[in-house]
Parts: C-alpha cells; structure tokens; sequence
C-alpha cells in the first residue's frame, strides 16, 4: 500500500451523521472513511444536511455539511412541482459544487470520489479541476418500476450524464461491472463490524424469546419486498412458532401507498406474529440481525447490497436471488441459499426447508468466513492503487 498521504474528499447526498440516511452509501462510505483515516489519509466527507452547515470531526473524519438552497422552492412551483427529484438533485449538486470549490482553494484535493446516485458531481467534474472517480452505488434501469414521468426520465439522464464527464469508475460488483458496459474497474466494498457498541432495547422490546426470520432494509420493490410479503402466509403457517421481523424504511410503490400495510394485509391471519420496526442505527439493527435464525433479501436487482455483508459478517445465513450481485457472495447451499428474483412460491418453498435445516450451523460459520474476504486490509489497497492510477494518470493543475 502506498505510504503517501492522500487529501480525499467523498460527496454523498447521505451519511451516518444525518437524521434521513438509510442507504448502503452512507454505511459504505462510514466504514472506508474511517479506515482511510486510520491509515494517516485527510479524509473529508460533504454531505447533503437538513441541519444546518457545520463542519466537524466523526471519528477522524471532516464531514461539512451542504444544505439546499431555498430558492430552487420557486422552480418547483414554477413548473408546478412536476420535476421535483430532477431539481432537488440539481440544487444539491450545485452546493456540493461550492462546498469542494472552497474547500479545494482553501487546500487542493488529491481526489474526489462521487457516486453516480443523485448526481451529485454533475457541476464539479466538469467545473473543479482535480482528480475524480465515480463510483456505481446503482445500476442503470433501478427505477423501471416507478411511473415513467419527466421528473423520473431528466433524472435518469443526468445520472447518464455524469458518466460522460468521466473515464474513471468503479463498480462493486460484477453484476455492476457488466451492465455499465464500459472500462469500470471491479473494486470490492471493504467490510467490518464497525461498532460494538450494541444497544438491545428494541430487540428486547420486540423479539426477545421469539424465534423469528429477518429482512431488513428498504420497503421497496427493487428489494424483492413485495415478493417476500407474498411468500410469508405459506411459511407463517407452516410454523406456529415462527414470526418475521421487517426492518426498514416503508415506502411507497405502484403496488401501495404503504408497503408495510401490503406486508399486513398480505399476512392477514398471522399479524401478530409480523413484527414491523422503522429503520434503526447499526448499533439497534445488529442485535437483531444477530438473534435471527436467518435472514431474507430477495432483491429483484441489486448492487453488492450492504445488507448481505452485514448479514452474514454476523453469521447469518442468507436467503438471496440469482443474477442480482447476491449470488456473488452466496453459494447456493454452502454458506446461504439462492432463489429466482420474484418467484413468491420458490420463496416460500426455500423459507419452509431453511427453518428447519440441520446444517445451519455450519453454513453460518461459512458465510462469516465468506466475509472475511472483504475485510479492509484486503479490499483497501485495491482502492488505494486504483486512486494512485487515476492520479498519475489524470494530472491537473488550477
């Protein structure tokens, strides 16, 4: 690994430190800033706030805070509130623009990294002359199931744009990789247990004494959410002992206002053996992933999802999809199980024979040691390398 000090900022609509995360970005970019800051590198976060514009130290990293401007409230009426996402992204990218640009006079930036989500770095790869990585938080297509609209379509295009401005990217996964369809470097998601600080008030609230399956993450249709609420009657009542814990954020979908009420209603019968909690901090999820006989992601498209690392980094077996990065990290029988994307009944079929497995044990003793590969002292000095390729590759001067 290279022994020089790298000046390192990370632009994010989300992160750890704001009220409105509950993405894998924000996870992502927690454990690799830490991490990088360990190591000596000036690590420097600009997130997207609903607080205010500080700047300050988490854990040996310089997060500044960007809020939207509120002038952009007059577009929006102005065209009746029809772009809404297209200029909620566009004003965000304009702040992280002016937060890099000062920050960058203030003391050069060897690199910024920007993920193709939000489109963050629309304005400051094409403005900020210094070096720049994308990274692909999603893959292209992610939204075909939301009504096709304007807003939804601009969107999309400047997501596609913000690829043009670049010929550096990077793909955590080979799913990723493939459907970008272009030169992107395969670049691993460093993984570790990054608190141990576990508070057990919600388990204990919920799910102490029970013997229940997981899913958490999401509400979403993109999550295979629907495909799970769907295969859940069959499994319930196969076993009266078991529940089911859903974790997350609900959304709203074509198929509901509520994704949590289609969860109930597709379960009506068994309601109180469903047990819906909102999204929680890593240090009130882990105690729950922990005591779950295993955990459910049935994602109809995916990107190397957080949620599986986590999951089986606490050793957990993991229900996954083929096709969809899952099948990546699971191998079928050996250390999870792997089904087709939305197939309730294959679902359902699975959940049934998985609860009473006699070798779960010892498949989550391999999915632990699946996860190792992906520890930061393995996965890190691929991204270092690569960020001193792009480096000496692409010098530029103000």
């Amino acid at each position: 690994m290279s022994k020089t000090v790298l000046r390192i900022a990370f632009a994010t609509p989300e992160f750890v430190t704001e009220n409105h995360f509950d993405g894998g970005l924000a996870n992502y970019l927690n454990r690799l800033s830490k991490k990088l800051a360990d190591l000596g590198h000036d690590i420097h976060i600009v997130t997207l706030s609903t607080k205010n514009e500080d700047e300050f130290v988490h854990e040996g990293v310089m997060v500044h805070r960007v809020m939207l401007k509120p002038g952009w409230q007059t577009l929006n009426r102005l065209t009746r509130y029809s772009m809404t996402t297209t200029l909620h992204w566009l004003n965000f990218s304009t702040q992280t623009y002016r937060k890099l640009k000062q920050l960058h006079r203030r003391q050069p930036f060897d690199l910024i990294q920007y993920p193709n989500y939000s489109s963050c770095g629309l304005f400051s790869m094409a403005l900020l002359r210094t070096n720049h990585v994308v990274r692909a938080s999603s893959q292209p297509g992610w939204n075909a199931s939301v009504k096709r609209n304007l807003d939804s379509t601009l969107a999309e295009r400047l997501e596609a744009l913000q690829y043009k401005l670049t010929r550096n990217v990077h793909a955590p996964s080979r799913a990723t990789q493939t459907i970008l369809a272009r030169d992107a470097r395969l670049i691993r998601t460093p993984f570790y247990v990054e608190t141990d600080d576990w508070d057990t008030t919600v388990y204990d609230q919920f799910l102490k004494d029970k013997k229940y399956v997981l899913y958490f993450g999401r509400f979403q249709l993109r999550k295979g959410f629907h495909t799970l609420a769907q295969a859940l009657p069959r499994f319930l009542n196969q076993y009266p002992e078991a529940h089911v814990a859903l974790v997350g954020r609900d959304m709203e979908t074509s198929l509901a206002s509520s994704m949590a009420a289609f969860a109930r209603a597709q379960c009506n019968g068994f309601g109180e053996r469903l047990i819906i909690v909102e999204n929680l901090p890593h240090s009130s999820l882990y105690p729950i992933i922990k005591e779950a006989r295993f955990v459910v992601l049935p994602s109809l498209k995916d990107n190397f999802p957080n949620a599986c690392l986590e999951a089986m980094g606490l050793g957990k077996v993991v229900i996954g999809t083929t096709g969809t990065s899952l099948d990546e990290l699971i191998s079928d029988g050996v250390n999870g199980f792997l089904v087709p994307p939305d197939d309730p009944q294959a679902l359902a079929d699975k959940m049934i024979a998985a609860w009473t497995d006699q070798h779960l044990a010892e498949m989550s003793a391999s999915a632990k040691e699946q996860v190792l590969e992906f520890a930061p002292e393995k996965t890190i000095p691929s991204l270092l390398s690569y960020y001193s390729a792009v480096i000496a590759h692409d010098r530029y001067t103000d």
